[in-house]
């Protein structure tokens, strides 16, 4: 997942991108303090997720995330304070794992513009996966083992385990490693053998 970070406090923004940096399937794509800046480095990045401090936005601010968010793909998740239309707030007061969990949250909405051969969605960086597929394929890369995956998705781990062996063919991987670096650099091939 592709993000973009804003916050007027860079010592809130450096926090924030060290938190996210030990994710393997998040890469930060853009880091800003000035809003218009901000916004035009996420869309030249092709960012995915905007993750912006509002604690400290007044109405104009807003309205400009707004406005550029208007014509975008972007989805939003706002940290502190309600923002109109953001698909996710999380609280200045979250944990680590809280913090890092809402942002996965928001992974099966992310658009593609890419349809597999079929006519299918694909699902962020993982072509040709179904919407299940690849909410496992993040689960895995998050490090979660079979049972965990079945527990938090509401699975039988019969059906985790084929749903993973299907991402593991369909992303060309060997192992759950491969799979975690093939979310965060889908241009990566993996070596096999």
């Amino acid at each position: 997942m592709r993000i973009a970070i804003f916050s007027k406090e860079r010592l809130f923004l450096d926090a924030i991108s060290g938190l996210l940096v030990r994710n393997m399937a998040l890469r930060i794509v853009a880091r800003e303090t000035n809003i218009s800046s901000f916004v035009t480095s996420a869309k030249s990045a092709s960012a995915q997720l905007l993750v912006v401090d509002s604690e400290k936005l007044d109405a104009d601010e807003v309205q400009f995330f707004l406005g550029a968010r208007a014509g975008s793909e972007f989805l939003l998740a706002a940290i502190g304070k309600e923002f109109a239309s953001a698909d996710t707030i999380i609280p200045r007061s979250s944990s680590a794992d809280e913090f890092v969990e809402s942002l996965f949250a928001l992974a099966p909405l992310i658009p593609v513009d890419e349809r597999s051969s079929d006519g299918r969605r694909s699902y962020g960086n993982a072509n040709n996966l179904t919407k299940r597929e690849f909410e496992v394929a993040q689960f895995i890369a998050r490090g979660m083992s079979n049972r965990a995956i079945a527990e938090t998705a509401d699975l039988h781990e019969q059906s985790v385990k084929n749903l993973v062996s299907v991402v593991l063919r369909k992303l060309s991987c060997e192992n759950r490693t491969q799979v975690a670096l093939k979310l965060l650099n889908p241009d990566l091939e993996p070596v096999l053998g």
